[in-house]
Order: structure tokens, then C-alpha cells, then sequence
């Protein structure tokens, strides 16, 4: 590992509040889970048209490309991935561009399994994931260029997470956010429905596109980009729901009750409606 991007952590002995432990919780399911209906990638996928009849793998490397392409790491930077599951996005990453690159999980298993295909690619000497709270990063002030949030932010105090990676990004530090959003109000037939989803998938809650203005600018990070991308990105819940229905016996069988509900959830019609949606946010750390 380099000299850079050896970076010294605080002390972490403060106890962790109760989401991200929930986040945890549901991740030593769901990341097993994934990786038999979906893939490696733990993210939508970005198909160009209603005709592109692309894989789920190209989709949503295809996404991951989307946002490298907004990030603009440089060689010999330090990069922070929040919320990086099993790493294989900041590993696309890592693959482009000579750079350094933290990820952080919430979930120990994750960090683990990131680390080890690292290792398998040889990329080990640039590129760590540490088991970590992103609502309290173990990193010094201005300690990274460039940092992406790729749909972890659902999980978190959006707020409080927003202003962790302020802190650690260096002045004139970029900021790329990818994560689902609220269109429309939701109908009240499907207000309990969705509060039952947003509890089984440990989600805080779905902001609005004019929601994420306010919350960026209210973390002192000034916008420069907000993309409306939900077009693109709509069939994802209804290829999820046909993977985990083609698969909901042998998960069942493995994973019991957390796997059932969590299928009836991907499953249900609310997952398609229109209200929901999906946005690519860049931003940047005044100088």
C-alpha cells in the first residue's frame, strides 16, 4: 500500500447509533441475496432506450461508467467510496485511472469480501475497504479529492452523511451521488406499503429532486449538476423482482423468512410506479 493512501483513521470506539446496525443487519442477507438474482454490481442499471436490450451486468456497469465519467479522478488522487458494498464498482474504477482508493462499508462481511477480490485483481498496494460508520468517517479533515456516495445514501441520515464527506474531501474536492428519489407525492393507497418497504430495506426515506438541492447546499457543498436519469433507469425494480421470483425457493430455503419478506417487497406493483425515480447529483467542496 502507498505512502498516500496509508491514511491514519480516528478512534472508532464510539458506539454505533441503531440505522446503521439495521444497514448491517440487512446487508448479511441481501449481499448473499444479490449475488444469486442480480449480480456483483449492488446497484440500478442504465439502459440508453425502451429498445436497448442490454444485460443486467452491462446496464449496470453502464451506470458505474456514468458516474466515473462525472467524478474525473485524476492520477495520484485519493478517492473515497461511500457505501461501497462488495467493492466492484470502485474496482471498474480503480481499473481506469492510477489512483488511490478508500471504500467504506457499514457491514464487516462486505468489507471483507472487497478486500479479497482487491487482492484478486492485484490491486491491493492502491485500492482498501474498511469496515466503517459514513455517518461518522474514520478519516481526518481534508483527507480525499474526490468521493462518489453510489446509492448508499438511502440508508443514512442524508444530512449528516452529506456533511462526513464535506469534511473529508480537501477544498475544491468533488462530490458524484447517485441515488433513488420521490417524483410525486406517493398515492395514499401505497403509503403503508411503502413505510413496510422503507423498513425491510432499512431506507430513511426518499427525498425530491428540490429535496436534494436544499440537502447539498444545506451541507455547505455547492451543486453543479442534478440529473433526472429515471428513464433510464425504471426497469431495474422489475428485472430485480423477476430474478428473485425465478429464484424465491432456493432463497427461501437458504435465508427463511428474511428472504420472503424481503421479495414480496421487490415484487409488488409499487415497485413500478412512476413516482419513483433515480438521480445523478455532482457537487464540489468550496476552495
Amino acid at each position: 500500500m502507498s505512502t498516500d493512501h496509508a491514511i491514519e483513521k480516528k478512534d472508532m470506539t464510539d458506539k454505533m447509533d441503531t440505522q446503521p446496525e439495521l444497514v448491517s443487519d440487512f446487508y448479511d442477507v441481501f449481499t448473499h441475496m444479490f449475488l444469486r438474482f442480480w449480480g456483483e454490481n449492488f446497484h440500478y442499471g442504465y439502459w440508453l432506450s425502451d429498445e436497448d436490450d442490454s444485460s443486467v451486468d452491462v446496464a449496470t456497469d453502464r451506470l458505474t461508467d456514468l458516474l466515473i465519467e462525472h467524478l474525473g479522478l485524476r492520477p495520484g488522487q485519493r478517492m473515497l467510496d461511500v457505501g461501497c458494498g462488495i467493492g466492484t464498482p470502485a474496482l471498474r474504477l480503480a481499473g481506469t485511472v492510477e489512483a488511490d482508493i478508500t471504500g467504506v462499508t457499514i457491514n464487516s462481511g462486505q468489507a471483507q469480501e472487497a478486500n479479497a477480490r482487491a487482492a484478486v485483481v492485484g490491486l491491493s498496494h492502491r485500492v482498501r475497504f474498511d469496515h466503517a460508520d459514513a455517518m461518522a468517517l474514520p478519516y481526518p479533515d481534508a483527507s480525499f479529492d474526490v468521493a462518489w456516495a453510489f446509492e448508499s445514501l438511502l440508508h443514512m441520515e442524508r444530512s449528516r452523511a452529506l456533511a462526513e464527506m464535506r469534511r473529508v474531501l480537501r477544498p475544491g474536492g468533488r462530490l458524484v451521488i447517485a441515488d433513488t428519489c420521490q417524483r410525486e407525492p406517493i398515492r395514499p393507497e401505497y403509503q403503508d406499503i411503502l413505510d413496510d418497504a422503507k423498513a425491510k430495506f432499512a431506507i430513511v426515506e426518499l427525498p425530491s429532486i428540490d429535496d436534494y438541492r436544499a440537502l447539498i447546499t444545506g451541507a455547505g457543498l455547492e451543486l453543479d449538476e442534478l440529473l433526472d436519469v429515471s428513464e433510464h433507469t425504471r426497469r431495474t425494480l422489475r428485472i430485480m423482482a423477476d430474478g428473485a421470483s425465478e429464484h424465491r425457493s432456493t432463497l427461501e430455503e437458504q435465508f427463511g423468512d428474511a428472504a420472503r419478506q424481503l421479495i414480496e417487497v421487490l415484487v409488488h406493483p409499487m415497485s413500478a410506479l412512476p413516482e419513483f425515480g433515480y438521480l445523478v447529483a455532482t457537487a464540489r467542496k468550496m476552495p
